[in-house]
């Protein structure tokens, strides 16, 4: 690491800027970044925890726009030596096997996965903003409270939730949630209540209804073609997709904002629903 007696050739300010840009938009450099000089390091050091991975990472994560943190006790022994790396988390993908205390990260604002270790209480200590995972475990499977804290600040909702029914009552809370505008599920099961739901939820800017593995789109009724915020999209790399997001913001979200715009202006038919291609699966 380099003397900070010498004299920067830029002002400190510039310089730090210059740094920070560095490590937001390639985060796999950031360990070579922290050898410049203590400085640099100060500055980018808690970038390094800002996204942290933990799942079965796709090879194609390995390059040069991604830094997975998937070696568990590597990550929990940097944690155990400063406490403090939990507060700079901002996007978390974890695992069943993962035994994070969340209620820690108190900065966390992006989690994905299964949300099994656990519950609705501990989870709205963070000011989650997105969050996918199953809705039912998190309530100890005794209903859903959508007026608990945990969605006070959400804006984006995927349910994994599977055998979900298609009782209007079990979901219509989803409206009481104040800021949400992006809500997307999996299961085909949802699809008689999505009228009702764009109707209840005045607020949703989009609807995704996500199709992973499927050759074919079932059928829907020519009112819901018709409704605009309703997106049909496949997403078969839902790890790399969600880590993408969080790295660049770049997500099905957005392409589903594009496609909707494209809508809109007559780019493409206002009654063509879905996309056709899974872009998840062009992500570097």
């Amino acid at each position: 690491m380099s003397d900070n007696r010498v004299d920067p050739l830029l002002p400190s300010e510039l310089e730090r800027v210059i740094f920070q840009f560095a490590a937001y938009t390639e985060p796999i450099s950031i360990p070579s970044l922290m050898l410049v000089a203590w400085r640099v390091k100060e500055w980018v050091a808690p970038l390094l925890y800002r996204v942290v991975l933990f799942a079965r990472v796709p090879s194609a994560l390995k390059g040069v726009h991604c830094y997975p943190h998937k070696d568990n006790s590597t990550f929990f022994r940097a944690l155990s030596q400063k406490p403090s790396i939990s507060k700079t988390i901002r996007h978390l993908c974890i695992n069943d096997d993962v035994d994070l205390i969340i209620s820690d990260c108190s900065s966390l604002e992006d989690l994905w996965g299964s949300a099994g270790a656990s519950d609705a209480d501990s989870l709205s200590s963070c000011p989650l903003k997105r969050l996918y995972c199953s809705l039912e475990p998190l309530f100890q499977y005794k209903g859903i409270d959508f007026q608990h804290p945990l969605f006070s600040r959400l804006t984006h909702l995927e349910i994994f939730d599977r055998g979900v029914e298609d009782d209007l009552t079990s979901w219509a809370g989803l409206a009481s949630i104040p800021h949400l505008m992006h809500l997307a599920f999996n299961e085909e099961d949802l699809f008689p209540i999505v009228p009702d739901l764009l109707r209840l939820c005045t607020q949703l800017r989009v609807l995704v209804h996500l199709n992973a593995a499927a050759t074919s789109w079932p059928e829907v009724s020519e009112g819901l073609k018709r409704e605009l915020r309703f997106v049909g999209m496949r997403c078969g790399e839902y790890i790399k997709d969600w880590h993408m997001g969080a790295l660049t913001g770049e997500d099905y979200w957005s392409r589903a904002e594009v496609f909707i715009a494209q809508r809109r202006s007559g780019s493409v038919d206002p009654l063509q629903w879905y996309i056709e291609e899974d872009a998840s699966e062009q992500l570097l």
